[in-house]
């Protein structure tokens, strides 16, 4: 889960760096956990990670049809198990707590 966060939080605030596409999926099931079951990301987080899928041109595929991806299953799933207040330490360790809300 260290890595699903640090990845998506990094990717968001660095323009350089390249995921791929899977990488992306994965994502955005910690996301939609976080989204779903903990306090969420405010307005910036959820630009930024539009931004980062738009890199992808994931932005073509409806966000729900995305979730419903093996990969983006599993990162909902690791996120599950990781759960809320250590995401949330996670992102804050990460130096992302301005997209926490």
């Amino acid at each position: 889960m260290k890595k699903i966060l640090a990845t998506l939080l990094i990717s968001t605030s660095l323009p350089t760096v390249a995921l791929s596409p899977n990488e992306m999926l994965v994502m955005v099931g910690a996301v939609k956990y976080y989204n779903e079951n903990c306090a969420g990301l405010n307005l910036a987080g959820y630009q930024r990670m539009n931004k980062g899928l738009k890199r992808f041109k994931m932005y073509r595929t409806p966000v729900p049809v995305l979730e419903r991806h093996s990969l983006a299953v599993s990162g909902y799933k690791i996120a599950e198990k990781f759960g809320c207040e250590g995401t949330k330490r996670e992102a804050r360790k990460a130096g992302f707590g301005q997209y926490i809300n």
